[in-house]
């Protein structure tokens, strides 16, 4: 299972890349113009946020061990539903506690974001397979969900806010 998850990082990782790329040549005060809500920085600072915030949840759960509760059939059939609601180009609110994302300099919320990936990979890299089916992780609208389907609503929480990126450069006129 390990291996699947990897994958999905792997992937996850090469298609922030993708988004950097979309954004080359764009100048820094187009990517901090919150005329329209969110700047784009501030899409990629919430971003980072809801995945450290996620990753600062699962080290502190994994604590409980063997005490954590199994996976089962509703909570995947939640995060599928979730996931299927992040792909839409739908809008609604960020939750509160991340719903108010810093402005950063573009390269620096790129670092920032680096480290909280390689933290994540690290994480996943020490978790115990015995745990791959535990309930680690806990996601505002999906619940309680194993680590695969942690790092499953990082990816559709990222095509998420794509959506978003291109909704504020066409406003931009970019």
């Amino acid at each position: 299972m390990k291996n699947r998850i990897n994958e999905k990082l792997k992937r996850l990782n090469a298609e922030t890349e993708k988004i950097y790329d979309s954004l080359n040549g764009i100048p820094a005060e187009k990517l901090s113009d919150h005329t329209y809500g969110w700047s784009i920085i501030q899409v990629f600072s919430h971003l980072n946020d809801a995945e450290t915030a996620s990753l600062k949840y699962m080290q502190k759960k994994v604590h409980a061990g063997d005490r954590m509760k199994e996976s089962g059939m509703g909570n995947a059939f939640r995060m599928w539903w979730t996931n299927q609601a992040l792909k839409s180009s739908l809008k609604w609110g960020a939750p509160s506690y991340i719903s108010d994302p810093p402005e950063y300099e573009f390269e620096e919320i790129k670092k920032k974001w680096a480290e909280t990936r390689k933290a994540i990979q690290m994480f996943v890299d020490e978790y115990p397979e015995q745990w791959m089916n535990k309930l680690v992780y806990k996601h505002p609208m999906g619940g309680r969900q194993n680590l695969e389907r942690a790092v499953d609503s990082f990816i559709y929480h990222q095509i998420h806010h794509v959506h978003q990126i291109k909704r504020i450069k066409k406003q931009l006129g970019i």
